[in-house]
């Protein structure tokens, strides 16, 4: 053989080598097979691949016998039913093998499921001389589709029994999944509500709204809208949706928009029958404070003719009565008004209150003096009742308050205590400053209100005694008025006491003069 012979040989050679190793490169990459049956032999060929596939020696000479003991009854059965269709047909065949157990090289040698594909090789008169083909160990990747199908199967069956509506959609609107929900709540289907097309059922009203849901929200966050939207029977329902976007992780751009719907139609009727029961007891409210006031008027003009006249005639300015009775009951008539028109007052100054249109004229009073008028005012009272009055002030403190609210809390709070102490009883009452306040105590020795009743107490027409054989006479409004009108001065009422052991109420008040106090309400 010649020196150019021998060269092209070698040359030959490398090639067939490079191409040897690149399928062998080929093989390992996708984890493939090569492999030849002769017909007429009954000799198989397999290639590296094969070999490392099947996990066999590449030392050994696989036959039919091996690979038939390494195959399940039923794929044997299969396997050769498709290899005798491919022959008759000369037609390319492919089969998938099951519960295969492959060689010890592997470790693992069972239940594995592989891919073989290829084609009858035929001579130059057309008939079958040979079976060549690829195989490849599917095994991972049928058990990825496999849990990839159950996952989905379950996540279908989960949004299938989704009480909510669930939506998958593209930036642009398209609808890329609905759950059943969707036909259940509204009776629509996902065509429908493509590419913003719900918008067309939303009530005109809540357009804005609803337009929220097609705002893309930024990574992490969520928006909320509620809105009415409308059935397919022509009835509306309330919606509250919550939209999230679907980030991807590499490149940051928005993947696709999940919304979640739930039907608030019960709970949104339930607000607003709330919300007209609140409206419909403020306008009662209004209309019962207006009443009052308009009645507190109109009782108050006869009232203080009444008043006035008996004092005309109790100082017998005119001459005398004739009989010395009359004075009595000229007494009683005076005594009666007065007490009339102190309820009657009370009446109008909290409905002002509950109005909001009392308005405080504060200035700078001494509380000593303030006290001082208060006592004499009760002392007939105390008297009569056989209870002890007395006094304590520390620091001669001036606070700035409403002259004549600030007597009606006193004469309320020091009436309350001297009306439920019984005889031989004592009322004291305390008055200090500290921290820019001043602070007003009346302690008794009464009866004393149990915590039931104390919970009550400082709401308007409240008594701490309901049975009318133990209650005191009025309206129950002497203590709601006195909390409302420290609370106008910035203050509050703190009151303890305990059954059978007296009462202590506490209520403040401002010593330097605030703005809020030139404001109505």
């Amino acid at each position: 053989m010649g020196t150019i012979a021998r060269f092209r040989e070698g040359i030959a050679a490398q090639a067939e080598e490079r191409l040897r190793g690149a399928f062998a490169l080929a093989e390992r990459a996708v984890q493939i097979g090569y492999w030849r049956y002769d017909l007429a032999l009954h000799t198989h060929f397999w290639s590296p691949g094969m070999y490392a596939l099947m996990g066999v020696d590449p030392v050994a000479t696989p036959d039919t016998v091996w690979l038939r003991s390494h195959l399940p009854v039923a794929e044997q059965v299969h396997v050769a039913e498709v290899i005798g269709e491919a022959i008759r047909t000369r037609a390319p065949f492919f089969y998938r093998m099951r519960d295969v157990t492959l060689g010890p090289l592997l470790p693992e040698n069972a239940a594995q499921i592989l891919d073989a594909q290829g084609e009858v090789e035929l001579d130059d008169d057309g008939n079958p001389v040979a079976l060549v083909g690829i195989c490849q160990n599917v095994t991972l990747k049928q058990r990825e589709e496999e849990a990839t199908e159950v996952a989905q199967e379950q996540y279908r069956a989960m949004t299938r029994e989704a009480s909510d509506i669930i939506v998958f959609r593209t930036v642009k609107g398209e609808v890329l999944f609905a759950s059943e929900a969707l036909e259940r709540i509204l009776g629509r289907t996902a065509d429908e509500i493509d590419k913003g097309g719900f918008l067309s059922f939303v009530h005109p009203a809540d357009l804005a709204q609803a337009g929220q849901v097609n705002i893309v929200p930024a990574p992490g966050e969520s928006r909320t809208a509620t809105y009415r939207i409308r059935h397919r029977d022509g009835h509306y329902l309330w919606l509250e949706s919550l939209t999230r976007a679907i980030y991807d992780e590499s490149t940051g751009k928005v993947r696709n928009i999940v919304a979640v719907s739930r039907d608030i139609t019960a709970r949104k009727l339930h607000e607003m029958e709330i919300e007209a029961a609140q409206e419909r007891a403020e306008a009662a409210n209004k209309a019962k404070s207006a009443f009052l006031a308009n009645m507190s008027h109109e009782l108050r003009t006869p009232l203080n003719a009444i008043i006035g006249f008996s004092e005309l005639m109790r100082e017998e300015m005119f001459g005398p009565l004739g009989n010395a009775r009359y004075n009595e009951y000229i007494g009683l008539i005076h005594n009666s008004g007065k007490h009339l028109l102190d309820l009657i007052t009370d009446m109008l100054d909290m409905a002002k209150i509950e109005a909001g249109k009392m308005v405080l004229a504060p200035e700078r009073l001494g509380l000593a003096d303030a006290l001082d008028d208060c006592l004499h005012i009760l002392g007939d009272q105390a008297k009569a009742g056989g209870v002890t009055l007395s006094k304590q002030v520390k620091g001669a403190p001036f606070l700035h308050a409403d002259r004549r609210a600030t007597k009606q809390v006193l004469l309320n709070l020091l009436s309350n205590a001297v009306k439920f102490t019984p005889a031989g009883g004592t009322v004291i009452v305390s008055g200090w400053k500290a921290g820019g306040r001043a602070y007003v105590a009346v302690r008794d020795t009464g009866i004393g209100i149990s915590a039931q009743d104390m919970a009550r107490l400082g709401n308007p027409f409240e008594q701490a005694k309901a049975d009318p054989l133990l209650a005191k006479g009025g309206t129950g409004l002497g203590l709601a008025l006195v909390k409302a009108l420290v609370e106008k001065h910035g203050g509050k009422l703190v009151m303890e006491s305990r059954l059978g052991a007296g009462t202590t109420v506490i209520v403040d008040f401002p010593l330097a003069a605030k703005a809020r106090f030139i404001q109505a309400g």
